[in-house]
């Protein structure tokens, strides 16, 4: 248990830094350098502030020095981050190599989460160095190479066929790169089944959002977001997912 809990801790400090990465790429600065001051009175935070999920509750979701509002982005990305590694940390299938790839690919995930449903927008500069070490790490843990080029193409394919033939309408180019890391992380099978999710997901969404009437018929949502989570959720229980389809015809 105290392993655990060390791994979460571990998870919301990430989870703080990928604040940082959003952010900060939003605004294009540097990430790796520079204290991190309040983005309204530019202000310098002092360390103590800094910590992950307990600074934002200790200062009543305020900046000290300027007392504005505190965005709920940073305690829910730093504990869900946490939680997530947990997660990882508690599977009943846990090997450590498996977990430090889990791990890399969730760090992603979330980035890609996050700055698709703040910004809507999948960058470049985030799903091509996932896309390079999910190949790599899957390579080391002997994933097959043809499932991985087989789900990339199928999935980026996808996307691609949609892109060409709404004439970019329908969907972004991003989701073109995303669906080739969702195949280069999770192979064609479980790939799809993140697939099916993220447009069940998607469409169930929209249909609340419609009726509450949050949007409209044309109104766009990220579907980044969607694919993101879905492909977390197909690297823990994808096999689980699939075997479960096949037992409903068993």
């Amino acid at each position: 248990m105290l392993y655990g809990f060390f791994v979460f801790l571990i998870g919301i400090c990430v989870g703080s830094f990928l604040n940082v990465l959003v952010f900060r790429t939003h605004d294009e600065q540097p990430f790796f350098r520079g204290r991190s001051k309040c983005i309204k009175c530019e202000v310098p935070i002092a360390w103590y502030d800094l910590i992950p999920v307990l600074s934002f509750f200790l200062l009543r979701k305020r900046c000290r020095n300027c007392k504005s509002a505190i965005s709920w982005q940073y305690p829910l990305v730093e504990l869900v981050t946490g939680l997530l590694f947990l997660g990882l940390w508690l599977r009943p299938d846990f090997a450590i190599e498996y977990l430090v790839r889990d791990a890399i690919f969730t760090i992603f995930l979330i980035v890609l989460f996050v700055y698709d449903l703040k910004y809507q927008l999948l960058l470049d500069r985030f799903t091509i160095p996932a896309m390079i070490a999910a190949l790599l790490l899957n390579l080391f843990l002997g994933v097959p190479v043809w499932s991985m080029l087989v789900g990339a193409i199928v999935l980026g394919g996808f996307f691609l066929g949609q892109y060409w033939i709404s004439k970019g309408k329908w969907i972004g180019d991003g989701d073109i790169r995303m669906g080739a890391l969702m195949g280069l992380m999770l192979g064609l099978e479980h790939g799809l089944v993140a697939l099916f999710l993220a447009y069940v997901l998607g469409a169930t969404v929209g249909l609340i959002l419609i009726v509450s009437k949050k949007a409209k018929m044309h109104t766009q949502i990220p579907f980044g977001t969607f694919l993101a989570l879905t492909t977390f959720v197909s690297l823990l229980w994808g096999e689980q997912i699939v075997n479960w389809y096949l037992n409903l015809f068993m």
